[in-house]
């Protein structure tokens, strides 16, 4: 087999197993779906820029793209749990940041017994967090349920600090 149909071969299989169109593909690349349809049919091949590109959005190196192709389900597995990793060293982070803010605020003010609102306000934090590396990613039903939860813990959020912290609270308040 020659480049063009390695390339192209190995691009479907990488871009289903990701469960991305030909238009999605393009948009990520700032490309036409007419040009990928075309790469993906070996009637051309893109620069060698773009091929990098699509190495790394697929997290596969240049030579497994115009290799012949191979099994990939071990490539995809690898890729599905570096971004679980990435995703739990950066809640993580968010965590670590909370949990920082409540000792400090503990050591520096004793008297202030509010400081467990940091730990509520990281919640939506790790929400934004992971909205945004799903959305990188193109993991839309990732993100309707991100954009879900993250709308309800700023709801709670809101009401747990106009609740303990307004000297007047409004009889009705839990209706928010």
């Amino acid at each position: 087999m020659d480049l063009k149909e390695n390339f192209a071969k190995n691009l479907v299989k990488f871009r289903r197993a990701l469960g991305i169109t030909q238009s999605e593909l393009a948009e990520k690349l700032n490309y036409s779906d007419k040009a990928v349809s075309k790469w993906e049919r070996a009637e051309s091949v893109p620069d060698i820029y773009v091929i990098k590109q699509i190495a790394d959005l697929f997290g596969v190196k240049i030579d497994v793209l115009i290799s012949e192709p191979k099994p990939h389900k071990q490539t995809i597995l690898n890729i599905s749990k570096r971004r679980a990793v990435i995703c739990l060293i950066s809640a993580a982070l968010v965590w670590l940041v909370a949990i920082i803010g409540y000792t400090t605020m503990n050591l520096i003010i004793p008297s202030f017994n509010k400081t467990w609102l940091f730990f509520v306000y990281a919640v939506p934090v790790t929400l934004v967090v992971l909205l945004c590396l799903t959305s990188v990613w193109g993991k839309n039903l990732c993100n309707a349920i991100f954009i879900s939860l993250l709308l309800w813990t700023i709801i709670l959020s809101v009401y747990l600090s106009l609740s303990y912290f307004l000297i007047f609270i409004p009889e009705n308040l839990w209706m928010i």
